[in-house]
């Protein structure tokens, strides 16, 4: 397969994942609001949603959800202009890396915001009450969401030494 085929091939499935991303993460927002707002009893018998808090207050668990939907749907929009940059430029160009990076960045900031603001708050309320009892649950799926990220962070910092590379062997040719 030639490079010009390749490349075209691969600006086509990049073209096709930049509008799933753009769709997940608008579709990722709308369903969080529409969620929020039928546990006010907005959407009647069309829209039905549950809210585990745990052992979070009710306005905090909306408000983390509101946060992380907001991160993720902005993550994702990122995602779709590194992807929108596939086939015009380098391979590792400056800007297609730069996107992937605040892409990595809003997506861990979400998986750190999931686990870390209900402990916060929980940890906070515990002080409030003065009775010492702190208790607090994470589950696996917290874990791998949090490696998730943090690989993606890796991998951004990796792209941003190839495209430096990239650079350095451009400037010598």
């Amino acid at each position: 397969m030639r490079k010009s085929e390749m490349s075209t091939s691969l600006a086509r499935h990049a073209r096709l994942l930049r509008y799933a991303a753009l769709a997940a993460g608008a579709f990722y927002m709308v369903a969080t609001l529409a969620a929020l707002l039928a546990l006010n009893g907005w959407g009647g018998r069309f829209v039905s949603a549950t809210l585990e808090p745990g052992a979070l207050p009710l306005r905090w668990a909306a408000w983390t959800a509101v946060v992380v939907a907001l991160l993720i749907g902005t993550a994702l929009f990122e995602l779709a202009r590194m992807l929108g940059r596939v086939g015009r430029d380098r391979v590792f160009s400056a800007d297609a890396t730069r996107h992937f990076r605040r892409f990595a960045l809003l997506f861990l900031l979400a998986a750190i915001v999931r686990v870390a603001l209900p402990a916060v708050v929980m940890s906070a309320d515990a002080i409030a009450r003065a009775d010492g009892l702190l208790r607090m649950s994470f589950d696996a799926g917290d874990l791998v969401t949090l490696t998730v990220a943090a690989l993606f962070w890796l991998v951004a910092r990796l792209f941003d030494e190839a495209a430096r590379l990239e650079d350095d062997s451009r400037s010598i040719v």
